[in-house]
């Protein structure tokens, strides 16, 4: 009864499909990676060029305040007035033209203890 639905009695069977499929699926898998990692690549780089002119601008902000902060200082060298305001500066974080974190602020505690591992 089985042999009646036995389509190839001989038992040849070629390897050339089941590797044709293979090498087809590995060709498509391959390309949509690589069209997929391009268009990322290409997201990325509009991304950077959009962003170009606000990093220049933040750039120009940043060399125009550090100007001044040093023009406040060779002022505060020869003026009591300019040599307070700088000293309320130093003592509220400004340095070398940047804003830093100052230590002891609310929500800036680097020393709290960390958080009690699950159980």
């Amino acid at each position: 009864m089985s042999d009646e639905f036995d389509h190839n009695p001989d038992s040849n069977y070629s390897a050339f499909y089941p590797l044709v499929i293979l090498a087809a699926g590995l060709l498509i898998w391959f390309g949509a990676q690589d069209y997929s990692l391009n268009n990322q690549r290409n997201f990325y780089k509009r991304q950077v060029e959009g962003a170009a002119t606000t990093i220049q601008a933040a750039q120009n902000w940043q060399a125009r305040y550090a100007a001044m902060l040093k023009d406040l200082n060779d002022t505060g060298a020869k003026d009591p007035n300019a040599a307070a305001i700088l000293k309320d500066a130093v003592q509220a974080g400004v340095q070398a033209g940047l804003i830093h974190v100052q230590p002891n602020a609310n929500g800036t505690n680097s020393a709290a203890a960390p958080a009690e591992p699950s159980k």
